[in-house]
């Protein structure tokens, strides 16, 4: 939804179309919760659920329909769904985290963020480094990313948060010793 909210209002669009393909048909079992098999099966027992064979076929037709039209929108719009980023291929192998030179991989962020004047604040969780920083503007995702990192998220106007994985502390700890 948030990497790409046109595909989202398209997905919602669709997804009103067959639910009122699915009550025109006249068929409602299955759909009070969660619409999963769960719930199919525990209603399957009610009135409605006369015709509740005929969600196979409308299952296989949304599926078509869903595909293509994702597949239309995101080459047409050329939408940077996850693995669709212009990213430098060459800046990306320039460190792996694998190789744990966590000094190398944290000096890249820092550079990425900016460098140690525009770092407001370091903590970190299991998998991220959790970054306050002065000016976001300074922040370039593409050098962070070429770290070897999972990702790069700006939940707020001066945070950061960069997906490492499990070895975040050892990130978090050559992080700090260069901000001091």
């Amino acid at each position: 939804m948030f990497l790409a909210p046109g595909l989202y209002v398209i997905y919602a669009a669709l997804y009103g179309i067959f639910t009122m393909i699915t009550v025109a048909l006249g068929f409602r079992a299955g759909f009070s919760f969660s619409a999963g098999a769960m719930d199919l099966f525990f209603s399957s027992s009610l009135p409605a659920a006369a015709r509740i064979w005929l969600i196979i076929p409308l299952g296989i037709a949304a599926f078509v329909v869903f595909y293509f039209v994702f597949l239309f929108a995101i080459k047409k719009w050329d939408l940077k769904t996850p693995g669709r980023e212009d990213d430098d291929v060459e800046a990306e192998k320039k460190i792996e985290l694998a190789n744990d030179d966590f000094a190398a991989i944290a000096a890249t962020i820092l550079e990425g963020c900016g460098g140690k004047d525009n770092i407001a604040s370091i903590d970190n969780c299991i998998t991220r480094l959790r970054l306050e920083v002065k000016d976001i503007t300074a922040v370039d995702d593409k050098v962070i990313k070429s770290a070897g990192v999972a990702g790069v998220m700006k939940p707020g106007k001066t945070s950061v948060q960069v997906i490492i994985g499990p070895k975040v502390q050892f990130v978090a700890d050559a992080f700090s010793k260069l901000c001091e």
